[in-house]
């Protein structure tokens, strides 16, 4: 199995737009916490006079649409993201957070491009393990006084179905007990359990927020969760011999046994927020 996800892989995944949008309202459904978590991370700051914002990794503008009424009247969000397609996504979102925006699809490494100290504010959700390394330019384009916030998985994020497809696999091909599949590693290189030793390198001080949560499914919504799993299946199975179409067809019989016996399926979503203020690299690079 590849040790991560190349550029082409990813974009693979995301590039429907459409999709994604449609998976995360799914996700929004489902969950038993309610809150807004990107809300939840913006509500303890004051970003009144925060005039330029840096949206990494940005797909369809979720998280700078949850800036609305936050900044300043006049302040310019830049999203950056290495899939064309959320362009039209992302400008909208600024529409309605009522903003400025401009759109970069030439990926993360355009950060470099940009001057030390030049934003007031930047945001990241569930995006920065895909790109840890980039953390030293993050704290380096992030002005003295500004903020830096992202949101990412728990090393336990949806280990009931990792559970469940190592055993499928293991039925299907040899598949050794300590490969790891590739989500697991994405989640072992930006995660609730290591992002605070990654981090604060790079930043004076750090501020954590959990937010648990599940997805709970009932015995009939199992076509939902499915539809879950088809979106995310290639973080799950590149790399491994076994058909996709078999895989999907024994996951389905496996999560209608574990409805049967639990009366629910149950899928830990558990996240986490850091804010990081303070930024200690700031040599223009």
């Amino acid at each position: 199995m590849a040790d991560g996800f190349d550029k082409k892989k990813i974009r693979k995944v995301f590039r429907d737009a459409q999709k994604h949008v449609a998976i995360a309202q799914l996700i929004r459904r489902f969950s038993t916490n309610k809150s807004d978590i990107r809300k939840t991370a913006l509500d303890p700051i004051d970003l009144s006079g925060c005039r330029d914002v840096l949206e990494l990794g940005c797909a369809f503008g979720a998280f700078t649409e949850a800036l609305q009424g936050r900044l300043y009247p006049e302040a310019q969000i830049t999203g950056i993201d290495i899939i064309p397609e959320y362009k039209p996504f992302f400008m909208e979102a600024c529409r309605r957070a009522g903003y400025a925006g401009q759109f970069h699809s030439s990926g993360i490494d355009r950060i470099k491009k940009f001057s030390g100290g030049s934003f007031d504010l930047i945001i990241c959700s569930y995006a920065l393990y895909f790109f840890p390394e980039i953390i030293p330019e993050i704290s380096r384009v992030l002005k003295k006084d500004g903020v830096f916030i992202t949101i990412t998985h728990s090393h336990n994020d949806m280990h009931e179905i990792v559970g469940i497809i190592r055993k499928i696999l293991r039925q299907n091909d040899p598949f050794p007990d300590n490969q790891m599949l590739p989500i697991e590693i994405i989640f072992e290189q930006f995660s609730a359990e290591n992002g605070k030793a990654l981090l604060q390198p790079f930043f004076g001080r750090l501020e954590i927020i959990d937010f648990a949560n599940k997805l709970v499914f009932q015995s009939d919504e199992i076509g939902s969760f499915l539809d879950y799993f088809q979106f995310k299946k290639s973080f799950f199975l590149t790399g491994t011999d076994a058909s996709s179409k078999t895989i999907i067809h024994q996951l389905e019989n496996e999560l209608k046994d574990v409805a049967i016996k639990n009366q629910v399926v149950t899928m830990c979503k558990d996240d986490r927020i850091f804010i990081c203020h303070e930024p200690l690299n700031t040599k223009d690079t």
